[in-house]
C-alpha cells in the first residue's frame, strides 16, 4: 500500500507550499473611482509588513497626450489589524488620471509574490 503513504504526505506538505493571493483590492483591478486617499489589498493569509509594500504610479492625465509614468510617493504603507490586509495610507486624495499599482507580498512561508492592476480616478 505505497500509494497512502503519498498521499498523506501531499496533504500534509500542501500548506507548506501555499504562497499569499491576492483576494481583492481597493480600488478594485479597472475600477473608476473618485479620489481615493488609501489602497487597500486584501491577502488569503497574514503577511510580513517589512517585506511587503506596494509601488503606485500615475500613467496618464487627463489633457496631456504625452504624459510620461510617475512615481507617486510620500505615502505610508502598514497592515492592517487582521494582519492579512496590506494599506497603503496616501497623503491627500488622488488626482484625476490612470494609475498602476505593482504590489509584492511576503507571508510567513517567506516566499515573495508579486501582481498589478490599474485603476482610474475620475
Amino acid at each position: 500500500m505505497l500509494v497512502v503513504p503519498i498521499v498523506a504526505s501531499l496533504i500534509v506538505a500542501a500548506p507548506a507550499i501555499a504562497h499569499p493571493k491576492l483576494l481583492s483590492s481597493s480600488p478594485a483591478d479597472k475600477a473608476v473611482v473618485a479620489g481615493p486617499s488609501q489602497i487597500r489589498l486584501s491577502f488569503n493569509e497574514s503577511l510580513l509588513a517589512p517585506l511587503s509594500g506596494i509601488d503606485l504610479a500615475m500613467t496618464a492625465m487627463p489633457g496631456m497626450a504625452n504624459h510620461g509614468v510617475m512615481k507617486v510617493a510620500g505615502f505610508q504603507t502598514s497592515l492592517a489589524p487582521d494582519g492579512k490586509t496590506l494599506v497603503a495610507a496616501l497623503p491627500r486624495a488622488l488626482r484625476a488620471g490612470s494609475y498602476s499599482v505593482k504590489w509584492h507580498a511576503v507571508s510567513t512561508d517567506t516566499h515573495r509574490v508579486e501582481g498589478s492592476f490599474s485603476f482610474t480616478v475620475k
